[in-house]
């Protein structure tokens, strides 16, 4: 019988806005991935400006997140890989590609199912935007389970600014089939994993005040997220990145745009040797 592993959030849940902050403070340099907080996060690439210039693009453009099992399932690109669009529905579509160098698909599953329990390791992925992260439930038995199943059926509790606004979040973790989307074709498509999660609350990501709290029920069944890890045929990997919210204007598209953009970017500098130090650590 293989031995049993118990993954545990670090802390007791408390998103006490008091204690929140930017950046790592002594008790956080104690930790043995500290040597990974890096504050030099790099601006946004010519790509995703130039898809802020252009955007909004057209409506006609855009589609839901239920239909993301064909649009993200074709092979080459869409109309729309950097910038925002609101649908003919009236939701909020962002996206934003980022290149990953040798991130791989298994790298970016464990990277879900291991930040989230330590605001500190969380902080590492965008340093001048993460303060709080808790996962719930805080206790969860992981042995034999894969990476991704790992954070499937979890959720994520966070606390980041967006632009210039603090935002209280909850991500809710789920499997891709929910989305309708057919893993068996992502071999032939360089698909290593894709990240599905439905966005807290009424204003799906960008509630800016925290009222609403942190939540695992009452999702308005229209704001998503999905990030594809996909390989390239030079061997690299790229990250397409898809936000649905049913309620955010321009600004804070443009926001949660350059937000994302800088994080997987940063991210991208570090997986690939926090992985392979500490894949086996939950």
């Amino acid at each position: 019988m293989s031995e049993s592993k118990i993954s545990r959030s670090v802390d007791s849940y408390d998103p006490d806005e008091s204690k929140l902050y930017l950046g790592y403070k002594d008790k956080d340099f104690e930790k043995p991935y500290a040597k990974y907080f890096n504050p030099n996060v790099e601006l946004i690439s010519d790509e995703v400006h130039k898809g802020l210039i252009c955007s909004p693009w057209a409506s006609g453009l855009g589609y839901e997140a239920h239909d993301a099992h064909d649009h993200l399932l074709r092979p080459g690109y869409l109309a729309i890989e950097n910038g925002f669009v609101k649908t003919k529905n009236g939701t909020m579509m962002v996206a934003v590609r980022t290149n990953m160098g040798q991130v791989t698909g298994e790298a970016y599953d464990w990277w879900f199912s291991w930040h989230s329990t330590d605001s500190s390791r969380y902080k590492l992925w965008h340093p001048h935007a993460h303060q709080y992260s808790w996962r719930h439930p805080d206790t969860l038995e992981v042995s034999n389970k894969s990476y991704a199943e790992r954070y499937i059926n979890t959720f994520s509790f966070i606390n980041e600014y967006i632009g210039n606004h603090s935002a209280q979040l909850t991500v809710a973790f789920i499997d891709p089939a929910e989305l309708g989307i057919n893993k068996e074709k992502w071999p032939a498509l360089g698909i290593e994993t894709m990240v599905c999660a439905k966005i807290s609350g009424p204003g799906g990501l960008l509630i800016i005040c925290s009222e609403q709290g942190h939540i695992t029920e009452g999702f308005d069944g229209v704001s998503y997220l999905i990030h594809q890890i996909r390989r390239r045929p030079d061997g690299a990997r790229e990250l397409r990145s898809r936000f649905w919210l049913a309620k955010a204007d321009d600004g804070a598209a443009r926001g949660l745009m350059v937000h994302c953009a800088m994080e997987m970017s940063h991210l991208a500098k570090f997986l690939p040797q926090l992985f392979a130090e500490f894949k086996e650590d939950v």
